[in-house]
């Protein structure tokens, strides 16, 4: 999608088929949508740029876009039909984790963290907007963490979020008649939560699990007044980070993430005690930024940045864009052969420490450790002195 800037922190959203996705880039806050011919992108603020959080989109019943984000305070722009619309929610240093929604009079509301005392602890807040501005309150003295807005059946807010960016408390809060009400689903080793509630309105939340050397993907949902507690990807390799969740109105649940050790971004679909995963690209170790979400059909596109590709912004889905036309990068040496390998440490023996570069055969630049490839063919350059070798690669597994 975007190879042209530094990349990260991505909300995707879909409608009527078409991607738009909201991501911070060293160039600024960008907007990008699929107009059938090819991807359009704006930049809607160059001051902001790249850090932790994620922007936070949605849409109006009259299909406009509103966008929370973060530039050093919390802030909101919508598009109207005279163009983007640009406010400050708040003039205190906060918004790093910001998420936004719409009630059903499409008043704007957003969750966000404050560092109230250091980097290491902050309050989570909740504002609104009405006709005389926005209106903020804090309504928890230690969390705000990832924190991510939904509303339920009956109009009341609910957020989770986590009391640090690592190995925390896990927390959902709630208002009821009688005011916010905090409920702590875990005490510890929990982070990078994202929340989706369910037709019945009940809140579902993937995060990430760390304890004792394991590294978890895991989904925590409410039943019977009670938090039950369901590992979906089980590992030893950090798999969970930068997850985000959806609900298809099928009962099943769709949750993007990544496993930096192995270099992989996943997709798991399923629900309780039944979830398959799968690998759906070969990526960096860092700021994948991965978010989800489903068209109408309930087939899945993901947003991520690749750090291999010095944070190149990619859209991956279920469903094919109509008309796209995907360019890579030509490959120009004469190739040598074609040669077959049954691992990816076969490969890897095979490479050595000579210099590497790695293309599927759209000429797409792929992670340089041949162990975190799927099966596939490849174009592998390798430099070596002065004489420069390609080869294609069949690898299977």
């Amino acid at each position: 999608m975007d190879n042209t800037t530094e990349n990260t922190g991505t909300c995707v959203q879909v409608r009527a088929g078409i991607p738009y996705i909201a991501y911070y880039s060293n160039a600024g806050l960008k907007f990008a949508y699929w107009d059938s011919s090819g991807w359009v992108v704006d930049t809607l603020d160059s001051v902001t740029s790249i850090h932790n959080g994620n922007p936070s989109l949605v849409f109006d019943q009259q299909g406009y876009p509103h966008i929370a984000y973060f530039r050093g305070t919390p802030r909101y722009s919508y598009l109207t039909a005279t163009g983007w619309q640009r406010e400050e929610i708040d003039t205190d240093s906060s918004g790093d984790y910001i998420s936004l929604c719409l009630d059903s009079a499409s008043i704007p509301h957003v969750a966000y963290n404050s560092e109230w005392h250091d980097v290491l602890r902050s309050m989570l807040k909740y504002g609104f907007r009405d006709s005389t501005g926005w209106h903020v309150e804090p309504i928890d003295s230690f969390g705000g963490a990832d924190c991510v807005l939904r509303f339920d059946n009956l109009g009341r807010p609910g957020i989770a979020h986590c009391a640090f960016w690592s190995e925390s408390a896990l927390y959902f809060s709630y208002r009821d008649d009688e005011g916010w009400v905090k409920d702590t689903i875990l005490i510890d080793d929990a982070t990078q939560c994202f929340l989706v509630l369910d037709d019945a309105g009940k809140p579902h939340i993937s995060y990430h699990w760390e304890y004792s050397g394991d590294y978890n993907l895991r989904c925590a949902d409410h039943v019977c007044d009670t938090w039950r507690i369901d590992v979906v990807d089980p590992g030893t390799d950090k798999c969970g980070l930068d997850n985000c969740i959806a609900y298809d109105h099928q009962g099943m649940f769709h949750i993007s993430y990544h496993c930096p050790e192995t270099s992989q971004l996943r997709y798991a679909h399923g629900n309780f005690g039944n979830w398959h995963v799968e690998i759906v690209d070969a990526v960096g170790t860092w700021n994948c930024s991965s978010s989800i979400a489903l068209d109408d059909t309930g087939h899945a596109y993901i947003a991520y940045c690749d750090q291999d590709e010095n944070g190149a912004l990619y859209l991956a889905s279920q469903e094919e864009l109509t008309g796209i036309n995907e360019s890579g990068n030509r490959v120009l040496q004469a190739q040598e052969g074609c040669r077959l390998f049954s691992s990816g440490l076969e490969l890897l023996c095979f490479l050595g420490d000579d210099r590497h570069q790695i293309r599927d055969i759209s000429g797409r630049l792929k992670a340089s450790n041949p162990e975190v490839l799927g099966s596939g063919v490849y174009f592998i350059s390798i430099s070596k002195g002065t004489h420069p070798r390609l080869f294609k690669i069949v690898l299977t597994r």
